[in-house]
């Protein structure tokens, strides 16, 4: 998929987003852990992937900013900042997608670029404490800026503990 394609991609999905309910207002800030498979979709040996994020109570219409870590047994790493779209599906239901920017390193799979962007989503069960459980899907990748582009796909189980107001 192109740059520009991906970028179409995601100012659709948002533009749907906006026409589903956003998560609920008195939504805490969020701790998400998770943890699961790196490079899902390759015919190797698939390290496991261990996620931190952060994301804070305020939003700007569906928007929530994140910022966060993934680390990987095989020796790679990757900080980045971005911003979740909160949209709740039900009462309990919420979809997440999600895009970011980010320093990648390490020893392991080698994505060409210290610079990768990172989109997908996260399909959460709300409960009534606040606290969410899901399944997240992730693309990481350097969009082409360089020649090498090779991308990883992740699938993680979550759970994001609330912090603060709401929780």
């Amino acid at each position: 998929m192109t740059v520009s394609a991906k970028a179409l991609a995601a100012v659709a999905i948002v533009s749907v987003a906006g026409w589903v309910a956003p998560a609920f207002a008195e939504d805490p800030s969020y701790l998400v852990l998770g943890a699961g498979k790196w490079e899902i979709f390759r015919n190797v040996d698939h390290a496991a992937e261990f996620d931190v994020a952060y994301r804070p109570d305020w939003t700007w219409w569906i928007l929530r900013p994140q910022v966060g870590m993934v680390a990987v047994t095989d020796g790679d790493y990757y900080g980045y900042v971005g911003a979740v779209a909160e949209v709740a599906l039900t009462d309990h239901v919420i979809l997440s997608p999600n895009v970011s920017i980010g320093g990648y390193g390490g020893h392991g799979f080698r994505l060409g670029s210290h610079i990768e962007f990172r989109s997908g989503g996260d399909l959460f069960w709300r409960f009534a404490d606040a606290s969410r459980l899901g399944l997240g899907m992730y693309h990481i990748s350097n969009a082409g800026i360089t020649r090498r582009n090779p991308g990883s796909e992740s699938l993680i189980l979550q759970y994001a503990l609330p912090l603060g107001r709401g929780a």
